[in-house]
């Protein structure tokens, strides 16, 4: 199947050049059995010089496992940070992403043809190909000043693959009549998830050195302005106590209150409401318990959850805004969130009365692209960044639907060993389920090999 992706990326070409690179590529094909992929981006509106790179560069990296990490172990050794360990997680960071990347990169090769050649998705290829290329060619980090390079390299590559999102939704919204949904869905699901365990490293990773610079700046009395130019090494026994993006005592019912805030907001300020009058959000249960997560995951699932509650309530009872006559009590039902922790586990609910889910839509609630949802995916021709977070609203517009809240919301909890699930009450409203590990000592649920 890699030669019918070679031949799909020479049909890219023009068409001399297109008899050059076949003619070029079947001899190598032929000679020592292997294959190339072409890189092509036009970015900002310009090609990069367009090649082939041979696939047992990719080879390498795909024959080896990712090193995949619990929360646990991030926190523990963010603790009680030193420059050596500092320099040991770059480099962890530095060899990962490549390995990471390569697996990906791979999954596009086996893409179906009229898929590979979708101009987003082979953007997302060139995209991922580039960091690809760009990591597994650092050189050894070995100082702090070397550090501070490779943290700036990694924000350049998060800042790039801000675009990733909406051209796979572009792309997958394209192909939807043309591929099997249940192989585009797996596809989106390998790539997102990957996409998540790659940013939270590379996240982790520069939050650390953030939090230890700004310790070692405060212990050597720098001013902000100050450069470390001069400084080869921190001082012997130097040590930081910062765990970077984790949160190891995260309170549910916090989390909670914080998305039924903005989500309100988001509809008052949606549909000219005064505030605190839209649906309630009580929340009950074991309302003290902690977990340990990664905050910005859970914010995003229980946010999407919120909104797609108060999103129904508001329909189902909107006749009560234009109605003349007095409304006893509160505009509309109120939504519960029940909080429920074992010694392993948290589980929260969201219940509405929102009137359910149709039973033309449920059984594909968790597809990207059924055709009844693939509709939404072309307004990401709208946006240009979105990194699924719950703060992008100055990017993402808060009420476009783009039919990817809920799937997303399952792959960001399955990272982690947990769980969304959603049952709907016809004619009442929606339960909805999150599960989450509670002790951070479950391994990513990252897929290494191709699966379908």
């Amino acid at each position: 199947m890699r030669s019918d992706m070679m031949l799909k990326h020479v049909s890219a070409l023009s068409p001399g050049a297109a008899t050059t690179a076949l003619r070029h590529s079947t001899t190598v094909a032929s000679s020592s059995n292997a294959t190339c992929s072409l890189m092509r981006s036009s970015q900002a509106g310009r090609s990069l010089q367009q090649k082939f790179y041979e696939n047992r560069i990719l080879d390498r990296y795909t024959s080896q496992e990712p090193k995949k990490v619990t929360l646990r172990q991030l926190v523990l050794f963010g603790r009680q940070l030193t420059e050596d360990k500092l320099i040991a997680s770059a480099n962890y960071v530095r060899t990962e992403l490549p390995v990471r990347l390569a697996h990906r990169i791979s999954d596009f090769q086996y893409l179906p043809y009229i898929a590979g050649t979708n101009p987003h998705l082979q953007m997302v290829y060139d995209l991922y190909w580039r960091a690809f290329d760009e990591f597994r060619k650092f050189p050894v980090v070995k100082t702090l000043d070397d550090n501070r390079r490779f943290c700036d390299n990694v924000k350049k590559n998060l800042l790039e693959h801000s675009q990733v999102i909406p051209q796979l939704g572009m792309g997958v919204a394209e192909c939807a009549d043309l591929v099997a949904p249940d192989e585009i869905d797996r596809f989106m699901g390998q790539m997102l998830i990957s996409r998540i365990s790659r940013r939270t490293l590379g996240e982790q990773h520069l939050v650390l050195s953030e939090q230890f610079d700004d310790d070692l700046r405060g212990h050597l009395g720098l001013r902000p302005e100050e450069s470390f130019a001069q400084l080869g090494r921190a001082p012997k026994g130097f040590a930081t106590q910062r765990i970077g993006i984790v949160r190891a005592d995260c309170n549910v019912a916090r989390v909670v209150h914080e998305c039924a805030q903005r989500a309100a907001g988001i509809y008052e300020d949606a549909y000219h409401l005064p505030p605190g009058s839209a649906p309630q959000v009580l929340v009950e249960g074991h309302v003290d318990a902690t977990f340990m997560c990664i905050p910005a995951h859970v914010s995003y699932i229980v946010h999407e959850l919120l909104r797609n509650s108060m999103a129904h309530v508001i329909g189902r009872y909107a006749h009560r805004l234009d109605s003349k006559a007095p409304v006893e009590g509160p505009l509309f039902p109120p939504i519960r969130v029940t909080v429920c922790a074992s010694h392993s586990d948290i589980v929260v609910r969201v219940s509405d009365e929102g009137g359910g889910i149709s039973s033309e839509l449920l059984p594909f609630i968790w597809s990207f692209t059924h055709p009844l949802k693939a509709k939404h995916l072309h307004n990401f021709h709208a946006i240009h960044r979105m990194e699924a977070r719950v703060d992008e609203a100055d990017v993402v517009p808060p009420l476009v639907s783009f039919g990817f809240g809920l799937p997303m919301s399952r792959v960001y909890a399955r990272y982690w060993g947990g769980n969304v699930d959603v049952h709907s009450l016809p004619g009442y409203g929606v339960d909805a389920y999150v599960q989450m590990p509670r002790l951070g000592n479950v391994v990513e649920n990252i897929t290494a090999r191709r699966s379908y």
